[in-house]
């Protein structure tokens, strides 16, 4: 399977996310799907250009990365799948098959309305949520920003940033 990581992180392309996660998977593709960015042309040049020349990168809406998904599972070229919202992961796994049950959680914005999960990663009510509902589906759901830091699974946290919501 050529999905080294699938990854959610609300910044997308990001200098720790180029520096370090790139290298640590040998990334020469990234899937980045946002249907903001897809249909921005501005903000989706900028992210094409914010990598080096030997990494390609795809942008797609949901609906439109699914067959691109698909394909990167059938082929050897490691490849990235980079999504800004857990829920566009639950989409994802419904949606395909044979995709590792894996999603890993990187920087999520300190926002309002959101409940820090870990020192790096803050979530909203809806966020949880569809996290929470990757872990029903059988998804190991990791919270880590690079290979050389400890992850800190879900199942260690969810009560605790579940039960934050009122």
């Amino acid at each position: 399977m050529s999905i080294n990581i699938f990854r959610c992180d609300d910044r997308l392309i990001h200098g720790q996310c180029i520096v370090k996660v790139l290298n640590d998977f040998h990334v020469k593709r990234i899937l980045l799907v946002d249907k903001f960015t897809a249909s921005n042309p501005v903000i989706k040049s900028v992210y094409q250009m914010a990598v080096p020349p030997s990494v390609k990168v795809e942008i797609y809406s949901p609906n439109e990365a699914l067959d691109k998904i698909k394909e990167a599972i059938g082929n050897d070229e490691s490849t990235l799948l980079l999504i800004k919202e857990p829920k566009v992961a639950v989409e994802i796994f419904n949606d395909v098959e044979n995709l590792k049950k894996e999603l890993n959680i990187g920087p999520m914005s300190n926002r309002k309305q959101t409940v820090k999960a870990t020192y790096f990663s803050n979530l909203l009510k809806e966020e949880a949520l569809a996290i929470k509902e990757l872990q029903d589906m059988g998804v190991r759901i990791y919270f880590q920003q690079t290979t050389d830091q400890k992850a800190i699974e879900w199942n260690s946290i969810s009560k605790k940033v579940l039960s934050s919501f009122k």
